[in-house]
Protein backbone atom coordinates (compact mmCIF):
# COMPACT_ATOMS: atom_id res chain seq x y z
CA UNK A 1 0.00 0.00 0.00
CA UNK A 2 2.92 2.35 0.57
CA UNK A 3 4.25 2.08 -2.99
CA UNK A 4 1.50 4.21 -4.53
CA UNK A 5 3.12 7.26 -6.03
CA UNK A 6 1.27 10.17 -7.62
CA UNK A 7 0.72 9.85 -11.35
CA UNK A 8 3.51 10.92 -13.63
CA UNK A 9 2.37 13.76 -15.84
CA UNK A 10 4.55 13.80 -18.95
CA UNK A 11 3.50 17.21 -20.25
CA UNK A 12 5.64 20.21 -19.30
CA UNK A 13 4.14 23.53 -18.24
CA UNK A 14 5.35 25.23 -21.43
CA UNK A 15 3.49 22.59 -23.47
CA UNK A 16 0.07 23.37 -21.99
CA UNK A 17 -2.36 24.59 -24.67
CA UNK A 18 -2.43 28.36 -25.20
CA UNK A 19 -6.17 28.42 -25.87
CA UNK A 20 -7.81 29.13 -22.47
CA UNK A 21 -10.66 26.64 -23.01
CA UNK A 22 -8.34 23.83 -24.13
CA UNK A 23 -5.98 24.62 -21.26
CA UNK A 24 -8.86 24.51 -18.78
CA UNK A 25 -10.04 21.13 -20.10
CA UNK A 26 -6.52 19.73 -19.78
CA UNK A 27 -6.27 20.98 -16.18
CA UNK A 28 -9.66 19.44 -15.38
CA UNK A 29 -8.40 16.13 -16.75
CA UNK A 30 -5.22 16.43 -14.67
CA UNK A 31 -7.44 16.76 -11.61
CA UNK A 32 -9.36 13.69 -12.76
CA UNK A 33 -6.12 11.78 -13.13
CA UNK A 34 -5.14 12.57 -9.53
CA UNK A 35 -8.65 11.79 -8.32
CA UNK A 36 -8.50 8.36 -9.99
CA UNK A 37 -5.03 7.75 -8.59
CA UNK A 38 -6.54 8.14 -5.10
CA UNK A 39 -9.62 6.11 -6.05
CA UNK A 40 -7.57 3.23 -7.44
CA UNK A 41 -5.23 3.34 -4.44
CA UNK A 42 -8.22 3.18 -2.09
CA UNK A 43 -9.78 0.24 -3.93
CA UNK A 44 -6.43 -1.58 -4.05
CA UNK A 45 -5.85 -0.94 -0.34
CA UNK A 46 -9.23 -2.46 0.53
CA UNK A 47 -8.38 -5.58 -1.45
CA UNK A 48 -4.96 -5.85 0.20
CA UNK A 49 -6.40 -5.38 3.67
CA UNK A 50 -9.03 -8.02 2.98
CA UNK A 51 -6.44 -10.56 1.85
CA UNK A 52 -3.25 -9.83 3.80
CA UNK A 53 -2.70 -10.45 7.50
CA UNK A 54 0.52 -8.45 7.21
CA UNK A 55 -1.28 -5.42 5.79
CA UNK A 56 -3.95 -5.55 8.51
CA UNK A 57 -1.32 -5.80 11.25
CA UNK A 58 -0.13 -2.32 10.29
CA UNK A 59 -3.51 -0.86 11.24
CA UNK A 60 -4.65 0.06 14.70
CA UNK A 61 -7.14 -2.25 16.35
CA UNK A 62 -10.20 -0.10 15.72
CA UNK A 63 -9.41 0.49 12.03
CA UNK A 64 -8.50 -3.16 11.53
CA UNK A 65 -11.67 -4.74 12.92
CA UNK A 66 -13.82 -4.54 9.76
CA UNK A 67 -10.96 -5.80 7.57
CA UNK A 68 -10.41 -8.76 9.93
CA UNK A 69 -14.10 -9.57 9.56
CA UNK A 70 -13.81 -9.24 5.78
CA UNK A 71 -10.80 -11.56 5.69
CA UNK A 72 -12.92 -14.32 7.22
CA UNK A 73 -15.22 -14.34 4.17
CA UNK A 74 -14.82 -16.87 1.39
CA UNK A 75 -12.82 -15.62 -1.61
CA UNK A 76 -16.07 -15.12 -3.55
CA UNK A 77 -17.65 -13.17 -0.69
CA UNK A 78 -14.51 -11.01 -0.33
CA UNK A 79 -14.61 -10.31 -4.08
CA UNK A 80 -18.25 -9.23 -3.85
CA UNK A 81 -17.54 -7.07 -0.80
CA UNK A 82 -14.60 -5.42 -2.57
CA UNK A 83 -16.73 -4.75 -5.65
CA UNK A 84 -19.41 -3.16 -3.45
CA UNK A 85 -16.68 -1.13 -1.75
CA UNK A 86 -15.44 0.09 -5.14
CA UNK A 87 -18.98 1.02 -6.20
CA UNK A 88 -19.44 2.92 -2.92
CA UNK A 89 -16.20 4.86 -3.43
CA UNK A 90 -17.28 5.67 -6.99
CA UNK A 91 -20.71 6.86 -5.85
CA UNK A 92 -19.17 9.02 -3.13
CA UNK A 93 -16.84 10.64 -5.66
CA UNK A 94 -19.71 11.32 -8.05
CA UNK A 95 -21.80 12.92 -5.30
CA UNK A 96 -18.78 14.90 -4.06
CA UNK A 97 -18.13 16.22 -7.58
CA UNK A 98 -21.81 17.19 -7.87
CA UNK A 99 -21.56 19.08 -4.59
CA UNK A 100 -18.41 20.86 -5.83
CA UNK A 101 -20.08 21.68 -9.14
CA UNK A 102 -22.99 23.55 -7.61
CA UNK A 103 -23.08 27.18 -8.72
CA UNK A 104 -26.72 27.85 -7.92
CA UNK A 105 -28.50 28.28 -4.64
CA UNK A 106 -29.56 24.70 -3.85
CA UNK A 107 -26.94 24.20 -1.10
CA UNK A 108 -28.64 26.52 1.34
CA UNK A 109 -27.29 28.36 4.34
CA UNK A 110 -30.45 29.45 6.05
CA UNK A 111 -33.19 31.12 4.03
CA UNK A 112 -31.24 33.93 2.41
CA UNK A 113 -27.88 32.40 1.45
CA UNK A 114 -26.33 29.42 -0.27
CA UNK A 115 -22.97 27.70 -0.13
CA UNK A 116 -20.83 27.11 -3.20
CA UNK A 117 -17.41 25.52 -3.39
CA UNK A 118 -14.56 26.74 -5.52
CA UNK A 119 -11.87 24.24 -6.51
CA UNK A 120 -8.70 25.99 -7.58
CA UNK A 121 -5.75 24.22 -9.12
CA UNK A 122 -2.39 25.88 -8.68
CA UNK A 123 0.71 25.08 -10.66
CA UNK A 124 3.86 26.09 -8.86
CA UNK A 125 7.55 26.29 -9.67
CA UNK A 126 9.32 23.43 -7.85
CA UNK A 127 12.40 25.55 -7.14
CA UNK A 128 10.75 28.42 -5.29
CA UNK A 129 7.12 27.18 -4.94
CA UNK A 130 5.83 30.39 -6.57
CA UNK A 131 2.42 29.90 -8.17
CA UNK A 132 2.81 30.27 -11.93
CA UNK A 133 -0.80 29.47 -12.83
CA UNK A 134 -4.12 29.19 -11.06
CA UNK A 135 -7.42 28.01 -12.50
CA UNK A 136 -10.82 27.36 -10.94
CA UNK A 137 -11.42 23.94 -12.41
CA UNK A 138 -14.94 23.22 -11.17
CA UNK A 139 -16.41 26.07 -13.21
CA UNK A 140 -16.32 27.17 -16.82
CA UNK A 141 -15.69 23.80 -18.43
CA UNK A 142 -17.32 22.28 -21.47
CA UNK A 143 -19.65 20.32 -19.20
CA UNK A 144 -21.05 20.23 -15.68
CA UNK A 145 -18.09 19.38 -13.44
CA UNK A 146 -19.53 16.10 -12.13
CA UNK A 147 -20.20 14.96 -15.71
CA UNK A 148 -16.44 14.60 -16.31
CA UNK A 149 -16.65 11.43 -14.22
CA UNK A 150 -17.47 9.21 -17.20
CA UNK A 151 -14.57 10.54 -19.24
CA UNK A 152 -12.18 10.08 -16.33
CA UNK A 153 -13.51 6.58 -15.69
CA UNK A 154 -12.73 5.66 -19.29
CA UNK A 155 -9.30 7.31 -19.27
CA UNK A 156 -8.03 6.61 -15.75
CA UNK A 157 -10.28 3.95 -14.23
CA UNK A 158 -7.98 1.03 -14.82
CA UNK A 159 -5.89 -0.26 -11.94
CA UNK A 160 -2.78 -0.13 -14.14
CA UNK A 161 0.01 2.26 -13.09
CA UNK A 162 -0.32 5.64 -14.73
Amino acid sequence: MSNHRPPTIEINFAELPNDPKERHELLVDLFGRYLFWLRNWTVDATRQLAESDEAREKLGTIRRKKYDELSAFTPEQRQTACEISEATVDRFIQLFLTMLAGTGVDQRLGKEHAIRFKLDMEICDVENVDVVEQDTINRGGKKFFADYWGRWLNQFGSKKPM
